[in-house]
């Protein structure tokens, strides 16, 4: 068994916190050099389709076949769903139901509101979204008739209304009644109440989405009101239940993602930089109670919120992996953003906290063994699966597989890339792209004694969109 020093360890935590302090002070870096997102085409054909983005890639590992799955989900299929004709039964009785209430109470009986929820739930389940929206629609409408505008009790079902309009990808709609959801609760809660929370998140998280999707005048503003709601979100949990929550640990991991996009995308917050967009993000940071004073975010507000998550678990004396790890993502943070000696410090760091354990051979193993793609840190959030549809269910993109194998230097750059998948005529275009654009990105190299290295021949998998 290693020997623990307790003078080493009071260094380590030491460190950990003169690197969250020091983050307070430090100055804006320059903005990230790489964007992989591009503008869709109006033209889809499927002859020279360009290639559009990719997901992070997957290790190549020796002896296993690492075939990503599709993100898509399939349509109901009768066949194949045990439950397809008890639904169908169901939807049959509570359509008699509401038949019932209507014969006896009128069309605004209140009575309907549950069996309309019901009804339009089961139309989900079943993949009639079209069906359920119209359902649902009229549940929220005869709730609010009968018990006023604000109602909380719509909650639940203006929550299944936009999971339909979501799955529809009804971009218009899945914003207006994000938005109109929040309102009903900030109405009912105030800024300030921890019930206003899972609202903050749902509409934080919804913004992030319409930015992916490309919904949107001014998607820039998306980006710093999402920062803003999960800034507001993540301090309400650590007041009122405690920066142990994992909701903290998650909102912080979204900011940081917030900030990543904005990094990417430098030229859509020129677009938001002038002083009536400047006032009306503020007024809504001060409406959440938000103290510090907006400004332009990227490095610096990732920085701020990784090292929160990093201040989190050294804390903790009984997760020395899940701190190392924390520290590395903000080692990675640093790297991307070409901070070569934050990065190498907080390397460093996390190297020597695994070595204070008796297995740290297997730990510093299983996090610095391998090259990772960049970010590193976590997100809840995703693409909404019915941007890879069109409108009657039938793919509105194209995905497909190739290989790589590239070095990656010490400062985490790709070089000497080649593709290992055979090249045809109907693959060369986006293969020549994919290769571009993976030459522009960064990953963490491989590290032995807490420095990074160069390294040859890390073999990759790529799903990339056309």
């Amino acid at each position: 068994m290693k020997s623990r020093s307790v003078h080493h360890s009071t260094q380590l935590l030491g460190l950990i916190s003169a690197l969250a302090t020091s983050i307070v002070l430090a100055q804006d870096a320059p903005p990230l050099e790489a964007a992989l997102l591009e503008d869709i085409p109006e033209d889809r054909s499927r002859a020279k389709l360009p290639l559009l983005y990719f997901d992070m890639p997957v290790l190549i590992v020796e002896g296993l076949d690492q075939v990503l799955p599709s993100p898509i989900a399939s349509t109901v299929d009768p066949e194949l769903d045990p439950d397809f004709g008890q639904r169908v039964d169901s939807i049959n009785q509570y359509n008699s139901a509401v038949s019932a209430i209507e014969l006896d109470g009128g069309a605004w009986d209140d009575g309907l509101v549950e069996e309309l929820a019901a009804l339009g739930r089961l139309q989900q389940e079943q993949g009639d979204h079209l069906a359920a929206v119209e359902t649902l629609d009229r549940a929220i409408h005869v709730n609010r008739i009968n018990a006023g505008l604000y109602t909380l009790e719509q909650i639940p079902v203006v929550e299944q209304l936009i999971q339909s309009y979501m799955a529809l990808g009804d971009w218009e709609q899945a914003d207006i009644y994000n938005n109109y959801l929040f309102h009903v609760q900030q109405k009912a809660f105030g800024y300030n109440d921890p019930r206003l929370i899972p609202g903050l998140e749902r509409l934080a998280t919804w913004h992030i989405q319409a930015f992916n999707v490309g919904y949107g005048e001014l998607p820039g503003i998306r980006l710093r009101q999402s920062e803003i709601m999960f800034n507001a979100a993540a301090r309400m949990v650590g007041v009122h239940f405690g920066k142990n929550d994992e909701r903290f640990i998650t909102y912080q991991q979204n900011i940081a993602n917030s900030a990543y996009l904005v990094s990417r995308n430098q030229d859509l917050m020129l677009q938001i930089d002038r002083s009536e967009y400047r006032n009306m993000q503020q007024m809504l940071a001060e409406q959440l109670n938000e103290q510090r004073r907006i400004q332009a975010s990227g490095f610096r507000t990732g920085e701020r919120a990784l090292a929160e998550i990093v201040q989190v678990y050294s804390e903790k004396a009984d997760e020395p992996y899940v701190l190392a790890e924390a520290i590395t993502h903000l080692a990675d943070w640093y790297l991307l953003f070409g901070q070569r000696r934050g990065a190498l410090e907080s390397y460093q760091l996390a190297w020597n906290v695994l070595q204070e354990q008796e297995n740290a051979e297997v730990l510093t193993q299983r996090l610095y063994g391998e090259v990772v793609p960049l970010p590193s840190f976590a997100s809840s959030i995703e693409i909404p699966e019915a941007y890879y549809k069109n409108e009657d269910g039938t793919d509105a993109l194209n995905f497909d597989f190739a290989d790589l194998t590239f070095d990656v230097t010490d400062r985490g750059v790709v070089r000497n890339i080649a593709i290992d998948t055979e090249e045809s005529e109907a693959n060369k275009l986006q293969l020549r792209k994919l290769r571009s654009m993976v030459r522009s990105t960064r990953f963490r190299p491989l590290i032995v004694d807490g420095v990074p290295q160069y390294s040859s021949q890390n073999h990759f998998r790529y799903r990339y969109w056309y």
